[in-house]
């Protein structure tokens, strides 16, 4: 799992390389915005949520060669 919400905090961590970054559980949106910010990426597959550190989120070039797929 790449997210807890945990009582104190709220835990992200790199799908790639397992890099973690914690926040005060105050703000949920706050913290993505933050996370953002800091050049983290999201991508929802197959239902679940992915993370990636600025190092291992996906380019522009990667995204591009995805297969497209039916959201309809």
């Amino acid at each position: 799992m790449s997210f807890e919400d945990l009582e104190e905090a709220f835990i992200w961590s790199c799908d790639e390389c397992g890099r973690v970054v914690g926040f005060k559980p105050d703000d949920f949106w706050a913290c993505v915005a933050e996370l953002k910010s800091r050049g983290w990426g999201f991508e929802r597959s197959e239902g679940t949520w992915l993370h990636y550190c600025p190092k291992h989120r996906p380019r522009l070039a990667q995204v591009l060669k995805m297969k497209a797929r039916d959201v309809g």
